[in-house]
This record gives C-alpha cells, sequence and structure tokens, in this order.
C-alpha cells in the first residue's frame, strides 16, 4: 500500500541582512529558489525578494494596524502551509534573532508542532562596520561591543547609565533605532561622566543607494546629521575607537 502521508519542509526563517541582497547567505538565497511560498511583513523584505525563485508565490501579510487591516497571522499561514507539504521562507528583517522577534517566532512555530530552520542574517552593524571600516574592537585595547536598541525605553534610562561605564574599558556602542531618543541617551552618558568628545559614527541606509557615514562627537551629532542630509535608518557607533579610520569617510 503505498504510503500518502506527506513530506514535510522546514519553515526556513531567513535574515535579510542590511537591504542589499548580495549579502544574503549562499543558503538564504536557496531557500529562496527553491520555495514554494514567501512570506514576509516588512519593508526591508522587498529588496531581496528579486532573489524569489521562478515558482515562489510571494505574499505580503500585514501586520501593523497603522497600515491597514490585520486580517492574517503570518505564522498561522506559515504553519497551514506547512501541513501541506509546502516549502516556506518566512523574511525577517537583518538578522531574526537581533532585535527583529525570531525568538517568539520561533516559540511559535514550534508549539504549532512546525519544524523551524533559522538562517542568519548579516545585521546592520556588523554590515555597517565593515563597508565603512568602522573599528568596533581594537586590537589589545578593546575586546567587547554592546548591541542595543533605542526606540521604546522603558526604565527611565538606566540600562544606558550602565552602558556609559562600559566605555572607560574601551567598549563600543552600537545603536539600533534610536534617533527619537538619542538627544536622551546622549545626556545620560553625560551625566555619568562620558565628555561630549567621544567619537560617534552615523551610518544611514546602511547597504543600500544613498548609504552615507560621517563621523562626529556626542555634542555635534544632529549638527552632522542636518549639514550632511542624512536620513533613517541609521545605527550609531559610539566608543574611543570608532573614528580610527575617518580619513575619507565623510
Amino acid at each position: 500500500m503505498e504510503d500518502s502521508k506527506k513530506t514535510l519542509y522546514p519553515v526556513s526563517m531567513i535574515g535579510t541582512g542590511p537591504g542589499d541582497p548580495e549579502l544574503l547567505t549562499v543558503k538564504a538565497q536557496k531557500r529562496m529558489k527553491d520555495a514554494d511560498y514567501i512570506l514576509y511583513d516588512c519593508l526591508p523584505a522587498t529588496f531581496v525578494l528579486k532573489e524569489a525563485g521562478e515558482n515562489a508565490t510571494v505574499k505580503y501579510i500585514n501586520r501593523h494596524p497603522e497600515n491597514g487591516p490585520v486580517t492574517e497571522d503570518i505564522l498561522e499561514v506559515a504553519r497551514d502551509l506547512y501541513f501541506e507539504g509546502k516549502k516556506v521562507v518566512r523574511i525577517k528583517a537583518g538578522d531574526a534573532m537581533m532585535f527583529n522577534g525570531g525568538g517568539i517566532d520561533s516559540r511559535r512555530l514550534s508549539e504549532m508542532g512546525v519544524e523551524i530552520e533559522v538562517i542568519p542574517g548579516l545585521t546592520a552593524a556588523c554590515a555597517a562596520s565593515n563597508i565603512f571600516s568602522i573599528p568596533i574592537t581594537e586590537k589589545y585595547e578593546s575586546n567587547s561591543i554592546i548591541y542595543a536598541i533605542g526606540d521604546d525605553i522603558k526604565d527611565d534610562y538606566r540600562h544606558f547609565r550602565d552602558i556609559a561605564h562600559m566605555f572607560r574599558n574601551g567598549t563600543t556602542l552600537a545603536l539600533y533605532m534610536a534617533y527619537d531618543n538619542l538627544k536622551n541617551i546622549f545626556n545620560v552618558f553625560k551625566e555619568e561622566g562620558i565628555s561630549g568628545e567621544m567619537p560617534v559614527a552615523i551610518t544611514a541606509n546602511v547597504s543600500l543607494k544613498g548609504q552615507k557615514c560621517a563621523i562626529c562627537t556626542i555634542d555635534t551629532v544632529f549638527d552632522v546629521i542636518e549639514k550632511k542630509e542624512l536620513f533613517a535608518p541609521f545605527v550609531f557607533f559610539i566608543g574611543q575607537h570608532v573614528n580610527k579610520n575617518e580619513t575619507g569617510r565623510n
């Protein structure tokens, strides 16, 4: 008797990286070429969709009420397709496990009985530090970097007060989604004794058309953003080493 049980393929959760499709991993490209369905709910995914295979159904699922009706749950759609035996790619911005809810998605899918694989993406800070030759560590001088998000601060900036003390050990801070709170964050640093001359590298639209980088200080960051006409999305690097390759970057 023929076994009619469907073959089930793990749902592939893929990080887009910062946007440039050439920075996708080879494995991510292979999964997109081979997919039956590609599901996405984030703007950065649009930059890499050209890697989709000819036979893939590409589906946008809105999860932001401000952008229109939310009619479907992207993970429930992925689950249903998985049990139909489809090869499913679920796209996440950047790296799925870096500020993008990949852990939550992984747990939910597992609870639904869905096998998953998570394919790393190149997070924006790593991409920016390489593209613009920004030293985020310095051999024999600094061996640590902190990644932090600055868009939804609910602890009265206590976390950033702790980070301020790490600068004295040469630590670099990579700061995501922080423009609206940047003034307050930098004021907290200065309250904790960090000089207004502390170097800052501003990176904008990393890996995309119009990407830019500028070197400044905590005290001059907003003037430089205005003067050089820099626009979000930003990643900021703060630390004593980030300006060491400054020549030619401004």
